[in-house]
């Protein structure tokens, strides 16, 4: 029986900068874990394709939250999927960002449950970063091609244009929420979804509360689920307003600070 949830964001958090993690380490703490009646979720804006290929030595020892809360899933059973964003609501969003002040549709993935599509003009270090999140992906002369229901837009701007073309994002366009999940990347997902409600899906089905979550993070699209956990631990590279949210700020995600915390609650230190 899983008495316990540890929570974690996977880049700045969980992994290191070069996305890696000592598997030996994470492996004996796994074992623990089950000892203990915990369980490691992976919740990140990542998609479950991507998670699992992350942890693909431990797919069935791991809970899955991927594309910021709208998937769940857990020994190979699905708990909870969120509502697509419709076409007439993502299609004007794109156009509105080519013709506005920030960013590309040259730069964006739309994720589908199944696929994931980018543009064949996208810029082609856009398409070499994507590879090491995507083991595949589908090439549209548009975005208007894509006939697959869609679950999040995430599109790639400057870090110093971020937090500007989030509000310009969220002031511009309604029936959608744009957060931040890396120091250049903003997903934008549909209101009221983000981690805390697939992590409370997953909550429900193990009959647990979020009084029994340890969330990890480091960015904005973390702060719903560390508000709804019992304990909120950010990493020192953290966003300030992590930070401050946080109960905890712990080491830099490449001192694998989270692989840290999690053997010391293990061990008992």
């Amino acid at each position: 029986m899983i008495k316990k949830l540890y929570a974690s964001d996977m880049d700045g958090t969980f992994l290191r900068e070069d996305h890696g993690f000592d598997k030996e380490r994470f492996r004996r703490v796994l074992d623990q874990f089950k000892e203990r009646g915990y369980l490691f979720v992976a919740a990140s804006g990542r998609s479950m394709q991507s998670l699992k290929l992350v942890f693909e030595d431990f797919v069935d020892e791991v809970g899955f939250v991927a594309e910021n809360g709208s998937i769940v899933e857990y020994q190979g059973q699905t708990i909870f999927v969120d509502a697509p964003i419709a076409p007439e609501v993502y299609l004007p969003i794109i156009a509105g960002i080519d013709a506005g002040p920030y960013g590309s549709s040259r730069t964006m993935v739309l994720s589908g449950l199944e696929n994931f599509y980018l543009l064949k003009n996208a810029e082609p270090q856009f398409l070499e970063a994507m590879s090491n999140y995507y083991s595949h992906f589908h090439l549209v002369d548009s975005f208007e091609e894509v006939q697959e229901e869609i679950i999040k837009v995430n599109a790639k701007f400057s870090p110093e244009e971020m937090d500007d073309a989030r509000q310009w994002i969220n002031d511009t366009f309604d029936g959608v929420t744009a957060m931040t999940t890396g120091f250049d990347n903003i997903d934008i997902i549909p209101p009221g979804s983000n981690k805390s409600v697939g992590l409370n899906q997953l909550c429900i089905h193990l009959g647990l509360t979020g009084q029994d979550v340890v969330a990890f993070g480091d960015n904005q699209n973390d702060l719903d689920m560390m508000a709804f956990a019992g304990r909120a631990v950010a990493t020192a590279n953290a966003r300030e307003e992590v930070k401050t949210l946080a109960d905890q700020v712990i080491g830099h995600c490449n001192d694998e600070a989270v692989l840290g915390y999690l053997e010391e609650e293990v061990n008992g230190n």
